[in-house]
């Protein structure tokens, strides 16, 4: 090591020998002394402080009151604070009183009795309770307000529920008391209300509901009306809620009578099919549908039916009330005009019905074809094919001989034959039927080869052509 390094490490040694000596000579020595004094120092400046009790100030925020209101209801005048409804107000005075006052314990009044020109009035601050010394209070603010023409109107009261009571319960009648209130406040705002609510909530009940609520003005949007020039005349309205239990009955459309002539009765539907009701125990278990009379009477359409909207509630019995959702119900009368259709059938596709076993029948003459007309709704008689009917003849208790007889048409029910053809039809033996009976019988005496007629046949002669 040389003797500049030596004499480094001296140094520095000697350095940190220095600053434990200051350590040891001016903070660790005596130190309990030196807390001691530290502590009593403060102590000393605590009791200065409070002995003393020095001056403070502090800035507290108040709602402002109104007073005297009776000098502008005594010239029909009502009013609406614009500005200052609350105050600054600045408490001077002792730390001790002013530490421990509190927002509360300060009053801030506005006198309307001394409204000035323009309709302000200073905001004058004062302590609720008593000090040992009170301090001083100053408030700079002033309340405004604007003054209107008092009014006054009679308004029923109407019950507004929300939300859905349990399962197979439904809200009936909500009765409001008092159902009518005389509210009053400035002119304008009378002026705007259109209706006076009073809003239950219903969520989750089973059970009658008895409560007191807030009634709310509403203008004709259905938006609340807030003012403070509003009275009510009460604070809360008395609603008794009740909760009836709930059924679903179905739709029946019962038809009497015709529709015009030319016209006929298709189909009648309803939606809804189904509808939920409510009402007592007793009165539910004696309704299980409700049937809807409709007469169709002279009834015609040129669409294909008729609709209608009914008020289902005109068909249910006392005690029994439609839930608001099903309370219209949609009619629609199929009511279609009858047309008329011409049918070409081949003579030889004509059947002979009700022919005895020994007998043999056959259609005489030059005619291929017979032209029968049905008469029935377009929509069915568009729909029918030739495999949809049969042509045929009625040969029962017919003899041997010639038979001038109607064409039969056999159709469905909804269309009806309107005008159809006579054939002549001559019976004759049948010679490969097998003849068990004596020849004398089942050659009956008298049988003739003239054209002879049935007596139902005689009863249609009207509809030939």
């Amino acid at each position: 090591m040389d003797n500049k390094q030596e004499k480094s490490i001296r140094h520095n040694n000697s350095g940190d020998t220095g600053h434990k000596d200051f350590v040891q000579k001016y903070i660790i020595n005596n130190i309990g002394i030196k807390l001691l004094a530290l502590a009593t120092a403060i102590v000393v400046w605590v009791a200065i402080v409070n002995i003393e009790d020095p001056y403070k100030e502090r800035i507290f925020n108040v709602e402002v009151e109104t007073i005297n209101e009776d000098a502008l209801s005594s010239v029909n005048k009502v009013y609406e604070i614009i500005e200052g409804s609350t105050a600054q107000v600045r408490v001077k005075g002792k730390k001790s009183i002013v530490d421990r006052l509190k927002a509360d314990d300060i009053r801030a009044t506005a006198d309307l009795s001394d409204l000035s020109a323009v309709n302000a009035v200073a905001i004058v601050p004062e302590l609720k309770k008593t000090v040992s010394d009170e301090p001083v209070l100053e408030c700079n603010s002033v309340l405004k307000v604007s003054l209107e023409d008092k009014a006054s109107k009679q308004i029923k009261v109407t019950v507004v529920t929300n939300g859905t009571p349990q399962a197979g319960y439904s809200v009936g009648e909500c009765l409001a008391s008092p159902n009518m209130l005389e509210v009053t406040g400035g002119k304008g705002v009378i002026d705007k209300i259109d209706s006076v609510r009073v809003t239950v909530n219903v969520s989750g009940i089973g059970e009658d509901l008895k409560k007191r609520v807030t009634p709310v003005a509403y203008d004709a949007d259905g938006k609340v009306i807030e003012s403070s020039t509003l009275n009510y005349g009460v604070r809360k309205v008395r609603v008794n809620v009740q909760v009836l239990k709930t059924k679903t009955i179905p739709v029946n459309i019962k038809i009497t009578g015709k529709p015009a002539s030319g016209y006929e009765f298709v189909d009648a539907e309803c939606q809804p099919e189904t509808i939920q009701v409510a009402g007592g125990k007793k009165d539910l278990a004696n309704i299980s549908e409700v049937n809807v009379p409709v007469d169709i009477t002279g009834m015609q359409s040129t669409t294909g039916s008729v609709e209608q909207n009914i008020s289902i509630q005109d068909y249910l019995p006392d005690g029994v009330s439609v839930l608001a959702d099903y309370a219209q119900v949609s009619l629609r009368i199929g009511i279609e005009k009858l047309m008329s259709k011409k049918i070409s059938i081949p003579v030889k596709d004509i059947k002979f019905a009700s022919l005895s076993d020994h007998l043999a029948a056959r259609i005489v003459g030059d005619r291929d074809v017979v032209s029968i007309t049905i008469q029935g709704i377009s929509s069915v008689l568009d729909e029918i094919t030739v495999d949809d009917y049969s042509a045929y003849v009625d040969c029962e208790g017919l003899r041997r001989g010639k038979h001038r007889l109607k064409v039969h048409l056999d159709l469905r029910d909804s269309s009806a034959i309107v005008k159809t053809e006579y054939v002549t039809v001559k019976i004759e033996k049948d010679d490969n039927a097998e003849d068990k009976s004596d020849s004398s019988a089942t050659e009956e005496p008298g049988a003739t080869e003239a054209p002879t007629q049935t007596p139902a046949d005689k009863t249609d002669e009207g509809d030939k052509e």
